[in-house]
């Protein structure tokens, strides 16, 4: 009797550390190589991934932050337009904020009166020493929206900065392009 209780301990036993190898490998296999890179323990493995399931809990927090940022543009160029659907020239609206790394600028504006090239805004930035990163721009209900991630080098701590004068130049140099009418096309004689 008793030895069939340690033999069937034993079997146990092993098919138990058989089934934890199999998950210490599917989980090894799930994660990206510079987590488990130069790792040889499965407690080093299930470490790394706690730092990678932290990591990717971060990511999602601000991409849900960015998604709510532009959710938040979205709806109050959606206001400005439901307020002056009558008028033919929305204000421009400009938006800059510090995220990971860098600055996001958002900028709209319409492009019934006006023509606001990219370049001036690019142009402004490095003037200010910032580095563009990305842009993306899109068309929607008569406005260009402009979004542009730059980085600068010279600030380490870009949420205690305060980019307020940034965000008004980008505002004027909207402002003063919407001011000046597209040139008639000239009539032929």
């Amino acid at each position: 009797m008793d030895e069939n209780k340690k033999w069937m301990h034993k079997e146990t036993e092993r098919q138990r550390r058989q089934e934890m190898g199999k998950l210490c490998n599917n989980l090894r296999s799930l994660l990206p190589l510079e987590y488990i890179k130069g790792k040889r323990s499965t407690s080093d493995h299930v470490h790394e991934a706690m730092n990678y399931i932290n990591h990717l809990q971060d990511k999602v927090k601000q991409l849900q932050e960015k998604r709510d940022a532009l959710l938040k543009v979205s709806n109050n160029l959606s206001s400005i337009e439901n307020e002056s659907s009558s008028a033919t020239h929305l204000p421009p609206l400009v938006l800059v904020h510090p995220f990971p790394g860098g600055l996001e600028i958002i900028c709209s504006h319409s492009f019934r009166k006006s023509a606001f090239p990219m370049s001036r805004l690019l142009d402004i930035l490095h003037k200010e020493g910032l580095n563009v990163v990305t842009t993306t721009s899109i068309r929607r209900d008569g406005r260009f929206i402009h979004t542009i991630q730059s980085e600068d080098p010279n600030h380490s701590n870009m949420v205690d900065t305060d980019y307020s004068e940034l965000q008004i130049k980008i505002t004027e140099a909207l402002s003063s392009s919407s001011l000046q009418e597209t040139l008639p096309e000239p009539e032929n004689c």
